[in-house]
C-alpha cells in the first residue's frame, strides 16, 4: 500500500486493518488505531483514528496523505468496496475490533 487511493480498494475492516499498517508504519510506529465503520448514503465507510509515536511523525503522515486531526488523533475516512447489491438500511455505524 503507497496511498490512500490503494485503501480504497479494500473490501473489509480485517483486509483494510493490515493495509493501514503498511502504509502508516512508514512514518512511525502505530500508538493507537481505532476503526469505526459507518453506512453513509449506501456507502460502506471506515473512520479511521490513529496516533503515531510522535507529533512530527503524525504532522508529516498528515502532509503526505492529505489527511487531519480530530480531538488529538489523526482522523480520516476510507470508503470501502461493497458489493452493489448491498441493501441500504439507512446510517448505521460500530466500532471494528480494536487493537493495534
Amino acid at each position: 500500500m503507497n496511498s490512500m487511493q490503494d485503501l480504497r480498494q479494500c473490501p473489509d475492516v480485517a483486509t483494510l486493518k493490515p493495509a493501514l499498517h503498511a502504509l502508516c508504519s512508514r512514518f512511525g510506529r502505530i500508538e493507537r488505531l481505532d476503526i469505526l465503520t459507518a453506512m453513509h448514503e449506501g456507502k460502506q465507510q471506515a473512520i479511521c483514528f490513529l496516533r503515531l509515536d510522535s507529533p512530527e511523525n503524525e504532522q508529516t503522515l498528515m502532509k503526505t496523505l492529505g489527511v487531519g486531526k480530530f480531538g488529538g488523533e489523526v482522523v480520516f475516512v476510507v470508503d470501502l468496496v461493497s458489493p452493489d447489491s448491498q441493501e441500504d438500511f439507512g446510517p448505521s455505524s460500530q466500532w471494528a475490533d480494536s487493537g493495534i
